[in-house]
């Protein structure tokens, strides 16, 4: 469930499973791109599960990701000849998810950093405007702003943002997509803006709360929980 809750807000759809019977009937029906594989399963453990995937015509070639325990259970030679894309231990560490995710994924568009679906109000100055706007997606190199009135692309603004308890943080960006208003799209039109020249330490806040978004109410510790780095990737 906590992965799952994860990976969706990752932005990818997801399909669960309860046990490993339940992983293949599911697998089989919804071809997904990427299969996550819990190693402890009930009825079958993962393993066998792996076992059962690999051997079926339509799931032999679906990159597995395979979660296992933090204790030493599993070896490095056993988990060398697993036919699998990656293994992480829990309690799972989410830039390391994150970047096997991305190195499995063959046809989607592929990303540098972490989002966060979220809504942030963000103060925006730009050619003699001031506008109090709200984010949607967020990352350490940029964020998506809800607007129906984008600027054009290459359009240089100023940006306030509230990320924690500290001082506001002011960022230069430039505009570098545009979505334009449509009534199917709704609230989601808007510019994506990328940030320019980002001090270290101001990096380092963007990324934690970023993990803290996404984390929230997930950052259960111990067997089954997710965690992130403290450390700036």
């Amino acid at each position: 469930m906590y992965v799952g809750i994860l990976v969706k807000r990752l932005g990818y759809k997801v399909y669960l499973a309860l046990d490993g019977m339940e992983a293949v009937r599911v697998a089989r029906e919804q071809k997904p791109s990427i299969i996550v594989l819990d190693y402890q399963l009930s009825e079958i453990n993962g393993t066998s599960c792996l076992n059962m995937m690999r051997n079926d015509p339509l799931l032999r070639d679906t990159p597995i990701v395979m979660l296992g325990p933090e204790d030493e259970s599993l070896t490095n030679t056993a988990i060398d000849k697993m036919d699998i894309q990656g293994y992480l231990k829990k309690p799972l560490n989410v830039t390391d998810f994150y970047l096997v995710i991305q190195r499995c994924l063959r046809h989607s568009v592929k990303r540098r950093n972490i989002r966060a679906p979220l809504s942030l109000q963000v103060g925006l100055a730009c050619k003699g405007e001031q506008k109090e706007l709200f984010a949607s997606n967020f990352s350490v190199e940029g964020l998506f702003l809800r607007t129906t009135d984008p600027y054009p692309v290459g359009t240089e603004t100023d940006l306030i943002l509230t990320v924690d308890d500290e001082d506001p943080i002011e960022l230069k960006g430039m505009v570098v997509s545009v979505k334009p208003f449509a009534a199917a799209l709704g609230p989601e039109a808007g510019m994506g803006i990328r940030f320019v020249d980002i001090p270290e330490d101001v990096s380092y806040r963007l990324y934690y709360f970023v993990m803290k978004e996404l984390t929230k109410d997930i950052s259960v510790g111990g067997s089954g929980g997710v965690w992130f780095d403290d450390t700036l990737h």
